[in-house]
Parts: structure tokens; sequence; C-alpha cells
């Protein structure tokens, strides 16, 4: 066989292998930037949304108030202004989170971690006033809600705890009735009472993140 030829058939090959590579690099760093950017998005959610005043007036309104002051027979849609806007924040600030774990876009601890507890406890209130709606509107309202609701309830944080290797502390108030020493890693050592503002500050990182 000729030189020439053979030669050519290898620079060829490795030309098409060089633009394979570059390709498979140059989108594996694109979907590392998007996830990044997907990141960010879903810690502003977390962090901004979830803190502003406006936001915790409503969570307080749907988990205090609102089985009280309105008919779980109602639509959302049904509901009066107030009420309906407290119940729009909160159910569409979670139908979000959803989205993003629908899509895939994010970690599903990082949501599930942080916005979980609160999600379960704003579902619990809002199921009959949101499937009602569906009744007249279908069955996509507020899907990614209950998804995300569903996903907390197969992993409770508890879990995610010992899947993420949270520490924690050696001990609690035995009033609490909690165990101590979850979480994959050694357990440190108890802190003092003395040393602590109060002593539900014992409590672990994942206690702290469902009171969220």
């Amino acid at each position: 066989m000729d030189v020439a030829i053979v030669t050519n058939a290898v620079v060829a090959a490795v030309s098409v292998i060089t633009v394979a590579v570059s390709v498979f690099f140059a989108l594996r760093q694109m979907r590392l930037s998007q996830s990044a950017n997907h990141t960010l998005v879903a810690i502003e959610l977390l962090t901004r949304d979830r803190m502003s005043d406006a936001f915790l007036d409503s969570q307080q309104f749907v988990l205090t108030e609102l089985r009280a002051s309105c008919s779980p027979e109602l639509r959302v849609s049904e509901l009066p202004p107030d009420a309906r806007k407290h119940v729009n924040r909160i159910a569409l600030y979670y139908n979000g989170l959803g989205q993003m774990l629908a899509f895939n876009v994010v970690d599903p601890a990082l949501l599930i971690g942080t916005g979980g507890f609160r999600a379960r406890e704003a579902w619990a209130v809002l199921e009959p006033y949101i499937l009602a709606e569906r009744a007249a509107r279908g069955e996509s309202y507020l899907a990614n809600f209950e998804h995300l609701v569903v996903l907390a309830t197969e992993r409770p944080w508890s879990v995610a705890v010992r899947k993420l290797g949270l520490r924690r502390f050696d001990g609690y108030p035995a009033a609490l009735g909690m165990v101590g020493g979850a979480g994959g890693a050694d357990p440190v050592p108890s802190v003092p009472s003395a040393g602590l503002s109060g002593e539900r500050g014992v409590g672990s990182a994942g206690s702290a993140s469902q009171s969220s």
C-alpha cells in the first residue's frame, strides 16, 4: 500500500478524533456552565424570595389562617383577593422549585433539603383548593408543586442528612427525645449549653434546614 495513502488516512483519522474530542469538551463545558447558572437561580429563589416579608406573610397566612377563613371546597381562583394573593405566592414559588426538579436543572438535594419541609406543610393545607381548581382547569395545574412534595415525602430530610454526611452533635437535651450522632461522620462532642444562646441551638443541621 502506498505510504502517502496510509499517511493521509492516519492524518484524517487524527483530525476526526481531535474534532470529536474538542466538541465533547465544548459541550461538557456548556453543560457545566448551564448547571452553574441554574444553581445560582435556585439559590436566588431559596434565599431572596423566601426571606422576603411578603413571602413570610403569605406563608403565615397559608399555614395558620387559610383553612379557618376559606372553605376547602373553593377553587384557588374563587378565593377572596387577599387570600388568593397569598396562596398564589406560596403555590407558584414551590411550583417553580418543582419545575427545576422536573427538568433536572439542579441537584434535588439542594431543593428538597432546604424547601421540602415547608413545601409539604403548604401542600397539606392547599391540596383541596388545588384539586378543586384542577377539576376545572386540568391536571397540569401546579403539577410541579405536587412533584416537589412527592419527592420530598419519598426522600425526607433525615435520609438526606445521612447521604450528605452532615455532622451532628453527640447529644441533645433529653426533653426533646432526639438521638444524636447521625449523619455519617463521627459525632463531635456535645457543646455545653452555657456556651449557646439556647438549648434548641444544639439541634442537628437537618432540623435547622427543616425549620426554614
